[in-house]
């Protein structure tokens, strides 16, 4: 999937408000449950080295409006361990933070202003319903997802300023900080292929579960649900949401999705990708990544990133 105008505005690293795509040479994903790293090669398109380090329950509690770091010496010591593991050759870092963390709308304008910081003044605006804090209080960037006489669609992404400084400040300054700040999901959609039909991709991760619905190049929908309870009624509810989208997209957007591309991480139990198959009538199809190097990766690092390192293929993807 072409990301080309997507890199000009996407990012929340930076001091302002909006921030703009960079090619990160190192990354690191938080998520509920596990810290993974990996060290990039911008140059090449590749993921050089990858790991993962899993978290105690309750040491990261991701939430758009609450604190998210409970444990901040648990995690700041997973993230040193990762890092070493690793290896951090310094260069750019890249931040990934969990959906939950985050806001993501799709908006409608007639029109938008030339000048970035008017037009930002007023996505801004539109964001407040979505937010449960106060406006002045977001870090946000957005782009344009969809442009016609009389209609421009955006997509926002905003975090509340304290919620993302607890992140980067766990990282206790590597490499000088995040220069890219992203919610994991934004960092999977260039793995999507060049399509014109319609697409979902649901992303499972401890605690939520992101549906993204994507026709002709163009985010159509997003969605980010919490998740709790047992396998057996997270595998339920995960297969509700999955219908729930497809019929709203059918119904509501006249969207058609033919593709269903589904990502879970760490990978999930078998009942839950079980009854999302079931529920959805489709089969379920895993995001390709071709950003390793010639030689692969040892035998522990591979295993590494094909359960949890798919956003890291996501980011490479993006590098120009």
């Amino acid at each position: 999937m072409s990301w080309t105008s997507w890199k000009k505005r996407i990012g929340l690293g930076g001091p302002k408000h909006a921030g703009h795509f960079v090619a990160p040479t190192f990354a690191l994903d938080l998520e509920p449950g596990f810290v993974a790293a990996a060290r990039l090669n911008p140059s090449k398109r590749r993921v050089q080295s990858v790991g993962v380090r899993e978290l105690p329950p309750g040491a990261l509690a991701p939430s758009a409006n609450k604190s998210n770091v409970t444990e901040s010496t648990v995690l700041r010591r997973t993230i040193a361990e990762v890092t070493e593991r690793v290896g951090n050759a310094g260069g750019r870092v890249g931040l990934l933070i969990p959906d939950v963390a985050v806001r993501v709308a799709l908006l409608q304008f007639e029109t938008l202003p030339d000048n970035h910081r008017e037009a930002e003044t007023m996505v801004l605006w539109r964001m407040r319903e979505y937010l449960p804090y106060a406006p002045e209080e977001a870090r946000l960037c957005y782009q344009v997802v969809g442009k016609q006489p009389g209609a421009v669609e955006i997509l926002g992404v905003a975090v509340r300023g304290s919620v993302l400084a607890e992140y980067e400040s766990v990282l206790g300054g590597i490499n000088g900080g995040p220069a890219l700040v992203l919610p994991a999901t934004v960092a999977l959609l260039p793995l999507l292929p060049e399509d014109a039909s319609g697409q979902l991709l649901l992303h499972l991760c401890p605690g939520a579960l992101t549906a993204v619905v994507v026709a002709s190049n163009r985010v159509r929908y997003w969605r980010t649900r919490p998740l709790e309870g047992d396998t057996a009624s997270k595998a339920e509810e995960v297969g509700r949401e999955s219908t729930r989208v497809l019929a709203t997209c059918q119904d509501n957007l006249n969207v058609q999705v033919q593709n269903v591309w589904y990502c879970a991480r760490p990978p999930a139990d078998p009942e839950v990708e079980a009854a999302l198959a079931y529920a959805l009538g489709r089969e379920l199809r895993a995001l390709p990544a071709n950003c390793l190097p010639p030689s692969g990766l040892p035998a522990g690092q591979r295993e590494a990133f094909d359960q949890f390192g798919m956003p890291f293929a996501g980011l490479v993807a993006n590098l120009s």
